[in-house]
């Protein structure tokens, strides 16, 4: 099965066609244009998305008859496609960690990997409130279906969706990653209290000081 071929376009956009070849090999939109069959414009359009999403860059240019042509390939380090390998990596090694090392060695290792993801993502900012609520937000923009609600004189952060749901399965401590990724960016602390049973549920608890 060829670039360009019937089968193949049948199962793939033009973008995911252009990333395919680009991830063999360099080249122009004159020449994707040519390998795919369609338009320049076409290949343009696809090329300003993949650049806005920092999978693609212009890594050179070729001289022509009036002038340069930009050369065009994959962004070292590029998230191209999804992968079912992530999941399985990842499963596999909480599963593994969390039967060779103590409980506390565990927990801190999750700690810090809460640490981290909250690193990779904006800060929320104002009081505390507004900063859980920020929490929230950020949550769902990662693919959780977040809700927050105030019982007790705490506010409860409830997930429909875990995003480390995989990792949970391999060891229900990895919840402690999510403990420490709320709490690093709200600044205050979270309980976990998530239900692991029959029906499992992602469930958090924040306390909010008073007057903040």
């Amino acid at each position: 099965m060829t670039p360009g071929s019937p089968h193949t376009e049948k199962h793939m956009g033009t973008r995911g066609r252009i990333t395919e070849l680009l991830l063999k090999d360099q080249r122009t939109v004159e020449e994707l244009a040519e390998a795919l069959g369609v338009t320049r414009n076409a290949v343009r359009a696809q090329i300003a998305l993949l650049q806005r999403e920092g999978v693609v860059e212009v890594q050179g240019q070729l001289k022509g008859t009036r002038r340069p042509a930009a050369v065009y390939g994959i962004r070292a380090g590029a998230e191209v496609g999804s992968s079912l390998a992530y999941s399985i990596v990842l499963t596999g090694l909480v599963r593994v960690l969390g039967g060779r090392l103590p409980s506390r060695q565990f927990a801190s290792i999750m700690k810090e990997v809460g640490q981290g993801m909250a690193a990779a993502v904006p800060r929320p900012a104002g009081n505390a409130r507004e900063r859980v609520i920020g929490v929230v937000n950020v949550l769902r923009s990662l693919g959780s279906l977040a809700e927050m609600s105030e019982e007790d004189g705490k506010i409860v952060i409830r997930g429909n969706g875990c995003l480390i749901s995989r990792a949970v399965q391999a060891d229900v401590r990895s919840c402690a990653a999510m403990e420490s990724f709320l709490s690093t960016l709200t600044g205050l602390p979270v309980t976990e209290r998530c239900d692991h049973g029959e029906r499992p549920g992602c469930r958090f608890e924040i306390e909010v000081p008073r007057g903040k």
